[in-house]
């Protein structure tokens, strides 16, 4: 929406959805997009596959088949020809199933119900962005969001009111290449992530060490039984003492440096003061 360019956008989804035949964990699953817009894509995504494997993609050297047969009936079944604009064509000899677009889709149709992990691309329509931001948000978090748009406000509110494993604006599946991104799902979608130092933090354990000294038993010693109302009021000081002192930490190191040092200088004024019996430094 908001006048993304729509031939590059067009040729990027129609790339990403037949990518190996659409058999990617980021392949772009659905389309959602108002109803004008649908009638810009459709045409434009057609002469982008027309353009990657000729009318004819079946006899197409770049135009992947479905894995097994399986997999094939699998995909096939979550065609509603009823609903197809484009393709629909399959071939079970060689578990060929053209790219296809599908209209008039909703979130209850049978394509909409799994990953479909095939070259079907179905499109549904919103009347805005809101209602978009609430059918992503009706359903299990994904692992990709792909946002097309000029409008860098519009992006910024789907991207805040989202979630996704990861997200691309204005293309597909390229989030995954730069090494220090970090790549993984969230929710149902997957755990953790990888990619450089992220694949190490995931596989990493980081494990938390105390060391209590024993001059602070005067303190601790408050937790010990027999309770009573004198240890409870104690304990109730020293909690909100760590409250309030807990954030100061991250304050930063020349911070803490500034106050050490005029610490340190102040002591010794007046430790000077003192054994001068005067004020000077």
């Amino acid at each position: 929406n908001n006048d993304p360019n729509i031939p590059i956008t067009s040729k990027r989804i129609a790339w990403g959805k037949t990518l190996n035949c659409g058999q990617t964990c980021l392949a772009p699953d659905y389309v959602l997009c108002s109803k004008t817009m649908e009638t810009r894509l459709i045409p434009e995504i057609v002469k982008a596959w027309q353009s990657f494997y000729t009318d004819n993609s079946i006899n197409s050297d770049s135009y992947c088949h479905i894995i097994n047969e399986r997999h094939f009936e699998r995909v096939k079944k979550l065609i509603d020809t009823t609903k197809v604009v484009y393709g629909g064509q399959t071939d079970a000899k060689q578990n060929y199933i053209a790219p296809t677009i599908m209209t008039n889709v909703t979130g209850t149709d049978k394509v909409m119900q799994e990953e479909i992990f095939g070259p079907l691309l179905p499109i549904i329509t919103v009347n805005n962005e809101l209602e978009a931001i609430e059918f992503i948000n009706s359903r299990p978090k994904p692992l990709a969001l792909y946002v097309f748009s000029s409008n860098k406000n519009l992006i910024q509110t789907i991207i805040n009111s989202t979630s996704s494993g990861s997200t691309c604006v204005n293309d597909v599946i390229f989030q995954i290449a730069p090494p220090c991104l970090p790549f993984g799902g969230v929710g149902e979608s997957g755990l953790g992530n990888y990619h450089g130092k992220y694949s190490f933090d995931t596989f990493s354990h980081m494990r938390s060490i105390a060391y209590i000294p024993t001059w602070a038993e005067f303190l601790i010693s408050n937790r010990n039984p027999p309770y009573n109302q004198k240890k409870t009021a104690r304990l109730e000081k020293l909690l909100k003492v760590y409250r309030n002192w807990m954030p100061l930490p991250r304050l930063g190191f020349w911070f803490w440096a500034f106050v050490a040092l005029t610490t340190v200088i102040t002591t010794r004024i007046i430790v000077r003061g003192i054994m001068d019996d005067k004020w000077e430094f």
